[in-house]
């Protein structure tokens, strides 16, 4: 019985230095993964209307013809500038060489909704040809030019920032949760304590009141 409260007390740290280990090592690889996704990045410099349906990307790796025949998936979000609040567009045009990432601040970005446009002219937040869905469209989840003997590298960086996510995400939970289980159980204990000496103290008072 006096062991007890030692071999609780050994769990509790040893599931913690776990825990806590695995969150560094977590944070750890998010910040190479992140490092390893921005080297590999490709940035895109201009987009040109070159004739009636060619378009032509260029990055900082070369240039890319597109046509409409080519996008496969366009995804709209919105956002506001910090310091002005001005609405933001950005627009992810995946096709089968690989994604477009626009804002509506990019020097380009006329161009970039003409080619969006050229597919989908109702501007809907998620437009995707009629025989493509997400698992068909995940194969070109790099940017537009995007070296081929990169591209592995690439999708191995990303899935190892999910795990580090996901692994990173279910340790904090274990270190988190439990704790507060464990608090609230004192909580209730130290409640209970005190009201049974309250309880005494009223027993006693009454004996004493008794007894005079």
């Amino acid at each position: 019985m006096i062991q007890k409260p030692s071999i609780k007390k050994e769990t509790t740290v040893g599931r913690e230095s776990i825990a806590g280990g695995i969150i560094l090592i977590s944070l750890s690889l998010l910040i190479l993964t992140v490092a390893a996704v921005r080297l590999l990045d490709v940035k895109i410099e201009n987009i040109e209307l070159v004739d009636h349906g060619l378009y032509t990307v260029i990055t900082d790796e070369g240039s890319v013809n597109v046509v409409p025949e080519d996008i496969l998936r366009i995804e709209r979000t919105y956002t506001k500038t910090a310091i002005t609040g001005k609405l933001v567009e950005l627009d992810k045009i995946y096709t089968e060489k690989g994604f477009i990432y626009v804002s509506s601040l990019d020097p380009f970005a006329g161009v970039a909704r003409r080619l969006s446009n050229s597919v989908d002219f109702e501007g809907k937040p998620i437009w995707e040809r009629a025989d493509t869905h997400w698992v068909t469209v995940k194969p070109y989840d790099y940017v537009i030019g995007t070296p081929e003997k990169r591209i592995p590298w690439v999708f191995m960086s990303l899935s190892l920032q999910y795990l580090a996510f996901s692994v990173g995400g279910i340790a904090l939970a274990v270190l988190i949760v439990p704790l507060r289980f464990e608090d609230a159980k004192e909580a209730k204990k130290r409640s209970t304590a005190d009201n049974e000496q309250e309880y005494l103290n009223q027993e006693e008072k009454q004996l004493g009141a008794v007894a005079k």
